[in-house]
C-alpha cells in the first residue's frame, strides 16, 4: 500500500514538473540608473538637478574659501595680537566653521530633496510601462539590475534599452 501511494505521488510530481519546464520562464533584466540616464525625461532631469548642484556649489566655494583667507589671516596675525584678541578671532573662526559646516549640510539635504522630486515622476512612469512591457511581451519576472542578490544577468534578458525606448514613445503620447 505504502508503495503504491509512494508512486502515485511522485508521478503527480514528476507531472507538474515536467508541467513546469515545458513552460519556459521568460525573465527580463532593467537598469534603472541607465534609464534615467538614457531616457528624454532622465536627462532633463539631470540636467536641472547638475544647474542646482552648480548653483549651491559655488556658495560654498565663496563660503569655504572667505573661511580659508580668514584663517590664513589669523595665523599671520595671531603672534601680533594679544592673547584675549586672538582668543576672539579663534572664536570667531569657530563660528564661521560650523555656519559653513552647516550650509553643506543643508546643500545636500536640499540635493537629496530635489533628486527625489525630481526622479518621482519618472519612477511612477517606469513602473507603468515596465507594467505594459511585461504584459505585452509575457514576461514572468523582471529584476533591476542593480538589485542586491543579483550578481549576474546575461545580456539576452537585458531589457533596458526597450525600456528607454519605450519610455520616451510613452513619456511623448503622454504630452500629447
Amino acid at each position: 500500500m505504502q508503495k503504491l501511494v509512494f508512486c502515485l505521488v511522485f508521478l503527480l510530481v514528476a507531472g507538474s514538473l515536467s508541467n513546469l519546464y515545458a513552460s519556459e520562464l521568460k525573465i527580463g533584466v532593467i537598469d534603472l540608473q541607465a534609464v534615467v540616464r538614457k531616457s528624454e525625461a532622465g536627462q532633463e532631469a539631470l540636467k536641472k538637478l547638475q544647474e542646482k548642484f552648480n548653483v549651491l556649489k559655488e556658495k560654498l566655494q565663496a563660503q569655504e574659501q572667505k573661511l580659508r583667507k580668514f584663517k590664513q589671516d589669523l595665523e599671520k596675525k595671531a603672534p601680533l595680537l594679544s592673547e584675549e584678541a586672538r582668543r576672539e578671532k579663534e572664536r570667531e573662526y569657530q563660528k564661521m566653521l560650523r555656519e559653513y559646516q552647516a550650509a553643506r549640510e543643508d546643500a545636500q539635504f536640499e540635493m537629496k530633496q530635489e533628486e527625489e522630486k525630481a526622479l518621482k515622476p519618472i519612477m511612477k512612469d517606469l513602473e507603468q510601462v515596465v507594467k505594459n512591457l511585461a504584459e505585452k511581451e509575457d514576461y514572468d519576472l523582471i529584476l533591476e539590475k542593480r538589485m542586491p542578490g543579483l550578481y549576474w544577468a546575461s545580456e539576452k534578458v537585458d531589457i533596458t534599452d526597450k525600456v528607454v525606448e519605450l519610455y520616451n514613445q510613452y513619456r511623448t503620447s503622454k504630452k500629447k
